[in-house]
């Protein structure tokens, strides 16, 4: 069981996807000429902000963007096409060089609920609909727009963690979407260049609708194919107490903001749990053994797609932390509670700025012929020299609550002894 908690990027509530009515061009034309419909815009992955106003989303109308910006309406089969030849069409963007255009879903957060003696329409709920846009390269229409509407491009982490919950889950889900369409514009089967279908949630070989002459149909336009739909890693990331519940095994890159530890974390292997896939990690980058491993809760990541799994797992008795096995880190340290609370109460315990925010972005070089890489990492400090001074490692900060490293940090501080229990 889990611990009912709901992340940064989760939506409060979120949007209502109404993945069925992704498949109608009908349904989808009729959100996108509806003056109550909403476009989240991105560039490079930065959304489009209110200029001046930290965490507003500047969420623009049809009429304010303009049929050259916003582009084709989704596209309608011929009327005498067969069945499968529809299914080519239904809510496509052709050509394939139009901006992706991705549908959201529905605030239904004014309409009747379940509670309410108004009947709930399901199938057609009512409010707002919801679509992510990518700008492109048009930079002049842009340029005139921002203006004209008093927006600038936002930083794509900065700007999402200064954000409302529910303006932060429509965020995380458009970014992730028009990234994926953006970064799939050819064929992974045969090359050709990929058109976008049911609205925005799946991509298509062209040549399906375009045959090349003298060239074998690709294999994709036949069955089911993973690299067609939108996909999600998963990231597990572990928060390791010790057997007391009085320490938690945190960890540093060389690449980050000086004084940040957090949680240890790692991709999910295919053919894993997430319960081995946390022993796995904690192994492999601490040199920790793991006994009980237990679920918490997960986020959604847009950076670009991960889903994050938290756990809490308790560490076997005896060991010594050793970061010579995989080399990924700088440091790793039993941290005690009551550092990591003074550490969470301080004004800047987690706090970054954005050119943090851009170091945590880059990939972490790890140098494997330094002399360091063999080295053992002490297992037991005392609390005032795990504190970081001057040209020394040691901790100043961690993970804000938007980050769910952040959350079981928290968690732990909040309930050390029953999180141990638990396990």
């Amino acid at each position: 069981m889990g611990d009912n908690v709901i992340n940064f990027y989760a939506g409060q509530p979120p949007l209502n996807r109404v993945a069925f009515q992704r498949h109608s061009s009908e349904i989808m034309n009729r959100h996108l000429h509806d003056p109550e419909t909403r476009f989240l815009i991105f560039k490079d992955g930065r959304p489009l902000m209110k200029k001046d106003e930290s965490g507003r989303i500047l969420y623009l109308t049809k009429d304010q963007l303009g049929d050259e910006i916003l582009g084709q309406e989704f596209g309608v089969a011929p009327s005498d096409a067969s069945s499968d030849t529809k299914k080519l069409y239904e809510t496509s963007r052709l050509p394939h060089t139009e901006p992706a255009l991705v549908f959201l879903g529905i605030d239904d957060r004014e309409s009747p609920t379940t509670n309410s003696s108004s009947k709930v329409d399901h199938l057609n709920p009512q409010g707002p609909a919801y679509f992510a846009l990518d700008a492109q390269s048009q930079t002049d229409e842009w340029d005139s727009l921002l203006q004209k509407q008093n927006g600038e491009w936002g930083d794509a982490r900065s700007s999402g963690n200064s954000m409302s919950d529910w303006d932060a889950g429509v965020y995380a889900q458009g970014r992730a979407l028009v990234d994926w369409n953006v970064r799939n514009k050819f064929c992974p089967a045969c090359g050709s260049p990929t058109y976008s279908l049911w609205a925005g949630w799946k991509r298509n070989c062209t040549s399906s609708v375009q045959p090349v002459e003298g060239k074998e149909p690709c294999f994709s336009t036949k069955g089911l194919h993973n690299f067609a739909y939108p996909r999600t890693d998963p990231v597990i990331i572990m928060g390791i107490l010790d057997s007391t519940g009085e320490k938690m095994l945190l960890g540093r890159q060389k690449s980050w903001p000086k004084g940040m530890y957090s949680c240890l974390a790692g991709f999910i292997e295919p053919g894993e749990t997430f319960e081995d896939a946390t022993r796995r990690e904690v192994l492999e980058e601490a040199g920790i053994e793991v006994g009980p491993v237990r679920y918490s809760s997960s986020q959604p990541w847009p950076f670009p797609s991960n889903l994050m799994v938290g756990t809490f797992g308790r560490a076997k008795d005896g060991q010594s932390i050793r970061l010579d096995l995989d080399n990924e880190l700088e440091d790793a340290q039993w941290f005690p509670k009551s550092l990591i609370q003074k550490i969470i109460s301080s004004p800047t315990g987690s706090n970054f700025s954005q050119k943090d925010y851009k170091q945590l972005e880059q990939k972490s070089q790890t140098d494997h012929d330094q002399e360091t890489s063999a080295a053992l990492a002490p297992s037991e400090k005392k609390p005032d020299e795990l504190v970081a001074k001057d040209g020394e490692l040691g901790i100043s900060r961690v993970p804000p609550r938007t980050a769910i490293a952040g959350t079981l940090i928290r968690q732990w501080c909040e309930g050390g002894l029953e999180l141990v229990s638990k396990l």
